[in-house]
């Protein structure tokens, strides 16, 4: 047993070792500070955290939907809105570019009737995102919801609370450690969605999207710095998901 967790460590710390072998020999994050890097950080920083907002309030009321309105859809219509979370990434952004693209479902009479294009632009990133973290934040929104005490709601509405008020003043507050660690790991799920951006993405970059490219073209100087942060990222999200569990 103790040679099967050893051998197991040795194979998943050697990606981690070579990352900081190969890190300390091409320059460290001082590659970061080029314009385009730093560009392509922020467009990856704000495309996640809008993202994230909207999962946060949509994954939310799906929670609250599957976990307290079951007749209203049933199993069938969680799996449905589950399946981002089994999908290839790009068959989630093929979808995306056939439903939003200038002649997509949506996105044509969109283009033709307002001249809006979504596609390959920063609110294609959004959409992408939120696509793939929107069910991550259901279930966890489903979880806590479902660890709040049921003779609590079932008290304040004997007491006169209609369902919003019970929403509001009952089971956000009591909801919150695990409704924040949803947010954060949908946030760090976001930022590091390669796939499904790929598709929409058009000539703007992400983190994860820089990383192919660099890593392809032969600069490894940029993929090392920009696979580092990202990895220390996720290992502080897992730190604090941590911690609120523990709460």
């Amino acid at each position: 047993m103790t040679l099967l967790v050893l051998a197991a460590g040795l194979f998943f710390g050697s990606p981690f070792a070579a990352l900081l072998g190969s890190f300390a020999t091409e320059g460290g994050f001082a590659v970061l500070a080029q314009p385009g890097v730093l560009a392509v950080v922020a467009t990856s920083l704000v495309t996640a955290l809008g993202a994230t907002l909207l999962a946060a309030v949509i994954g939310t009321v799906l929670g609250y939907h599957f976990t307290f309105r079951r007749r209203c859809g049933g199993r069938g219509l969680k799996a449905f809105f589950s399946l981002p979370l089994v999908l290839p990434p790009s068959a989630a952004g093929y979808m995306l570019l056939l439903a939003f693209g200038r002649y997509g479902l949506v996105g044509g009479p969109l283009y033709q009737g307002f001249g809006l294009q979504i596609m390959f632009t920063g609110a294609a990133l959004v959409l992408a995102q939120f696509f793939v973290v929107t069910p991550l934040m259901m279930q966890a929104a489903a979880s806590a919801f479902h660890q709040v005490p049921e003779n609590l709601v079932k008290a304040a509405r004997s007491l006169g609370a209609d369902d919003f008020t019970i929403f509001i003043r009952i089971l956000l507050p009591l909801s919150r450690p695990v409704l924040v660690a949803g947010v954060i790991t949908a946030f760090a799920r976001a930022i590091g969605e390669f796939g499904a951006t790929m598709m929409v993405a058009g000539r703007l970059k992400t983190i994860p999207i820089m990383i192919y490219v660099k890593a392809m073209g032969g600069d490894s100087g940029v993929a090392d710095g920009l696979s580092l942060l990202l990895v220390l990222l996720s290992f502080v999200v897992l730190l604090l998901v941590n911690i609120l569990g523990e709460r």
